[in-house]
């Protein structure tokens, strides 16, 4: 199986997850310990959290995992983003692959939002994500793991969701 496949299935285990109402943790207690064994604690915001974990599964025990511990891969979308820019494995991209993480920065503040591409079409200038901290309103602020289908834009909001770019996944 491919690396990007693997991504892909183990991010859609953990659609429908939910969290307890003010960041206080998750309906799931499996899945907030799991969370937490990669950095997550109570009130920080989980989006980033959620796609270190798949990655870390991704390349546990790979030749890539050293890179991946490197790079600082963190709770953090833009210094994770920011972080990749200066890697040798992993890359930062402008377009999306399978499996890549989706990197938005929220107006031109220092928080941002990540999802992990499941697809995506060109032509329609769309994609679709899995994503954490999410709701059905897309907003990047919410209380589950959901899919969602995102508009591929560029163009800068001061008050929306901005795309910064996407790190692309490394197949083994």
């Amino acid at each position: 199986m491919k690396t990007s496949q693997f991504i892909i299935q183990a991010a859609e285990w953990y659609e429908g997850k939910t969290e307890k109402p003010n960041n206080s943790g998750f309906t799931d207690p499996a899945f907030q310990q799991e969370l937490a064994s990669v950095g997550w604690l109570k009130g920080y915001a989980w989006c980033a959290y959620f796609t270190k974990l798949i990655y870390t599964k991704a390349y546990k025990n790979s030749p890539a995992q050293a890179e991946f511990i490197r790079l600082k891969f963190n709770g953090g979308a833009l210094s994770t983003f920011n972080n990749v820019k200066d890697g040798n494995t992993f890359k930062t991209s402008d377009k999306p692959t399978i499996g890549a993480i989706a990197v938005w920065q929220h107006g031109n503040s220092s928080s941002g939002h990540v999802g992990i591409v499941m697809s995506f079409d060109l032509k329609s200038n769309t994609m679709v994500c899995i994503e954490g901290n999410t709701n059905a309103n897309g907003s990047r602020e919410g209380d589950r793991v959901a899919v969602k289908l995102r508009t591929i834009v560029r163009e800068r909001s001061l008050n929306g969701l901005n795309l910064k770019g996407f790190i692309l996944p490394v197949e083994l």
